[in-house]
Formats: structure tokens, C-alpha cells, sequence
């Protein structure tokens, strides 16, 4: 997939060996303070605050209708910075798509480290969180080996971010900060378009030989709280709302919900056991209809192609498509209200994982299944209304707690899987077909 930054034209050395150490004389990687920030003319201000300016009266306005994406009419983009370029100076006199915020060079964040790309789920993005809001880093490389984050003990550590020269961007209405706006074509060939995009090399972030760059830096360990790791049950996941977009929350008592499929259980006798004939093949009971959900009658669990014209669903068993060199993104169900319709109800989410996680093809829980989840909250949609989707990104399969009993047997998922779900629409046989 070939990328194009309209807006930065920069070709810098890919830088291997780490933000802070020489391949060559080691040392101990600097530990930045709110002190080395006041040192460089710097002002705090808060994640909020950040986020707020997006959708202030003086920028957009509002979330809706400026992450649909769809051509550079409708990606909206501030710049924290004055102009940089020739291109970024026409849009200073004649502001449209792209707006700057020129005193934000003057500010830096911080925040505590809230995901890990340690086992894939999460790629080239940082998640942090300072008690009022939390907000993605589009990077690059592997992070977790700079900015890691205990999700057992909850040690964690404060990372500086000075804003100069960063895009704030809107991509179906979750705000980040990352790199120029840029557009891609994807598998199908299609231009997609990108409010904001990952950085392409370290040195544009962390960089020794360019100490300019150095703008994501890892500050003092401390711990999650409670202002940093919300709890979500039955009795609050109504008051979920814009300012929680992109915060570590932990689900409590949700419950696994298929929809539009049927699938058979094995027969059980008195005592629980799973009956079996007298060759050992397992008795399968009657067929059974998941109730249906949602407007579409999308399939629940699935997999996901989204680049071959209309998306296509398939019923999968596990939590994402990786086989044959192909990799697709997966889909599960959780509610906290049974009473829900749609994916825009609240109390309804979509567990949502990628195909190069590394426990992609591990087996889903059983319909009606308890438990609880640990994972950043999203919204995916670009306005609120009966299409909008609200997505869980677990960082570890640990972070999936459901009964180890629960879990799908190989022989119930090859008995309930069609064949047509082994065989999705992938053109080349290789690549992901997703976001």
C-alpha cells in the first residue's frame, strides 16, 4: 500500500537502535520532567483541552461529519503550529479543510501510558490518558519496548508530548495526533483518505541525530488509577460519552451476544457432559437462530473484508481471520443491556481485533457468556445516529477474562463454520483488508 503526505515533504534515515541509546556507547535512556519542559519555554495543557479545540466554535464545531473520510472535502485536520510548507501557507489564507492553532506550539501534554503493542492488536499507536481525556499517538516501530505499561500491576509511565508540528485529525469521529494528512490507496484500489497519518521513520518523533524531533518523550514511572481506568458496568455504561473516546476501561458483566447465525450445541446429558456416540463423534442438538441485530443483519462473530466494494461478513469463530497469508480484522459482540436492537444502542460493543494480533486465531466464548473485558473504548461512525458502532481494543488476550470453559472446542467451530467463511473475497491472497 503506497502512502502520499500532501503536506510534509520530509525524507529522514529510519533510525533502528532506539530514541535515547547510541548503538555504540549505550546510556541510560533520559527521564523527562515537567522541569525540562519549563526549560523550553513550554506550557502544560490538558488532553481535554486539546480535544476541546477540535471541536471549538473557532475550528469545526463538532465531531460529526468531519471524520467520514471519504475525499479530502470531508478530512479535517488542525495543525498545532504555524504553517511549514508552501501547500500548509494557501490553507493559512484560505482556510478550509485544514485550520492551524498556532499558540499549541507553545504547549506540551502528558500522560500515563494505557495500551502495549506487545502482542499486536494495537500497531504503531501510543494511547495515553491524563486523568481528563486520553488521545492516540501515531507512530511507528515497535513501543512497547519504550513506553510499556503493566495491565496486571498497573505500572505505567508519564510520557511528554510537545505538540509543535503534530496534526490533530478526525478519522470516524476518534481524534489523534500523528503526522501530515495523507491519502492511500487500499487493496481494492480505492483512494482512502486520512485527517492525520503515522509517522514514518522514528526520527520524526524521537531522534538523536535530529534533536528537534524529540517531541514523545518517556517521563517517571507511576500507576493507573481510577481516573485513568474506568469501571463500566450495568449501572453506568449510560453515561459513556464523547470525552471517553479513547480511555482504558474495564467492562464488568458484559455478555457475549451472537446475532444472524445458526449454529448447533453439543447434546449434554444429566451432568453436563458433552454426549458422544458410540464411534466418539460428538450428538449435536437442534439448530439454533441467534436472534437477529442490528439493520443490516451483519453475522456476529465475523470476520470483515471492507475494501471489495460493499463490506462482507463472515461467521468466524474466532476473535480474527489470519490464515493462507490473510489477514482480517474480527468482530464479537458484548452488551450490558438485553434489551438492545443495534450497534448504536447504548450498553452494546464490538471486541475488535485485528488479524496480526497474536491470538487472532484463538476461540471466541459461547453465546451468553459473562465476563469482562479490558480495553480502549472507541466510536466508529461519523455522526450519531442508528449506523454508529462502539468498538473494544483489548491490548492482551489476558485482558479477555471469560471462563476458560466457555472457550468454543476446534470440533464445534469446524462443525458451525461454513466453508465459504474459509475462503473470503481476498484478491491477491495476501495483505489486510481493513482500515
Amino acid at each position: 500500500m503506497k502512502t502520499n503526505k500532501i503536506l510534509l515533504f520530509a525524507a529522514l534515515a529510519f533510525f533502528m537502535a532506539g530514541c535515547y541509546n547510541d548503538f555504540d556507547t549505550p546510556a541510560p535512556a533520559k527521564i523527562w520532567t515537567d522541569e525540562d519542559m519549563q526549560l523550553e519555554g513550554l506550557q502544560p495543557i490538558t488532553i481535554k483541552e486539546v480535544k476541546d479545540k477540535f471541536i471549538s466554535s473557532e475550528y469545526f464545531g463538532s465531531l460529526e461529519n468531519t471524520g467520514s473520510n471519504n475525499s479530502w472535502s470531508d478530512t479535517k485536520t488542525v495543525k498545532l503550529g504555524a504553517p511549514i510548507s508552501a501547500v500548509e501557507a494557501e490553507f493559512e489564507t484560505d482556510p478550509g479543510n485544514l485550520k492551524f492553532w498556532k499558540e499549541a506550539a507553545g504547549y506540551y501534554i502528558k500522560g500515563k501510558v494505557i495500551s502495549t503493542d506487545s502482542q499486536g492488536n494495537i500497531y504503531k499507536s501510543l494511547y495515553i490518558d491524563d486523568g481528563t481525556a486520553a488521545i492516540e499517538l501515531k507512530l511507528c516501530g515497535t513501543l512497547y519496548t519504550t513506553f510499556d505499561v503493566n495491565l496486571d500491576t498497573f505500572d505505567s509511565m508519564w510520557v511528554y508530548v510537545k505538540l509543535k508540528d503534530f496534526y490533530l485529525g478526525n478519522y470516524r469521529m476518534m481524534l489523534s495526533l500523528g503526522d501530515a494528512p495523507s491519502n492511500a490507496l487500499n487493496a481494492g484500489l480505492r483512494d482512502r483518505y486520512y485527517a492525520n497519518s503515522n509517522f514514518e521513520s522514528p526520527d520524526l518523533w524521537c531522534s538523536l541525530t535530529n534533536p528537534a524531533y524529540n517531541r514523545v518523550l518517556p517521563g517517571e514511572p507511576c500507576k493507573l488509577d481510577a481516573t485513568n481506568v474506568k469501571e463500566v458496568d450495568a449501572s453506568n455504561y449510560s453515561q459513556l460519552g464523547r470525552d471517553d473516546y479513547g480511555r482504558l476501561m474495564r467492562f464488568k458483566g458484559v455478555k457475549i451476544r451472537y446475532a444472524n447465525i445458526t449454529y448447533q450445541d453439543e447434546e449434554r446429558d444429566a451432568e453436563g457432559n458433552i454426549v458422544r456416540d458410540a464411534e466418539g463423534n460428538i450428538v449435536w442438538g437442534g439448530e439454533q437462530t441467534a436472534p437477529s441485530f442490528g439493520t443490516n443483519n451483519d453475522p456476529f462473530p465475523n470476520w470483515i473484508v471492507t475494501d471489495s466494494g460493499s463490506p462482507v461478513f463472515g461467521k468466524w469463530f474466532y476473535w480474527a481471520y489470519s490464515r493462507d497469508n490473510a489477514s482480517l480484522y474480527g468482530a464479537v459482540l458484548m452488551t450490558l443491556n438485553d434489551s438492545a436492537s443495534g450497534s448504536a444502542d447504548p450498553g452494546v460493543y464490538s471486541i475488535r481485533t485485528s488479524g496480526y494480533a497474536r491470538f487472532a486465531m484463538q476461540p471466541v466464548p459461547r453465546h451468553g457468556t459473562v465476563g469482562n473485558v479490558l480495553g480502549i473504548y472507541s466510536i466508529y461512525s461519523t455522526r450519531l445516529n442508528q449506523y454508529a458502532q462502539y468498538q473494544i481494543t483489548v491490548n492482551r488476550i489476558e485482558d479477555l477474562e471469560f471462563p476458560e470453559e466457555s472457550l468454543l472446542s476446534q470440533e464445534w467451530i469446524d462443525h458451525n463454520t461454513p466453508d465459504a467463511s474459509y475462503n473470503p473475497p481476498v484478491k491477491d491472497g495476501s495483505g489486510e483488508y481493513d482500515e
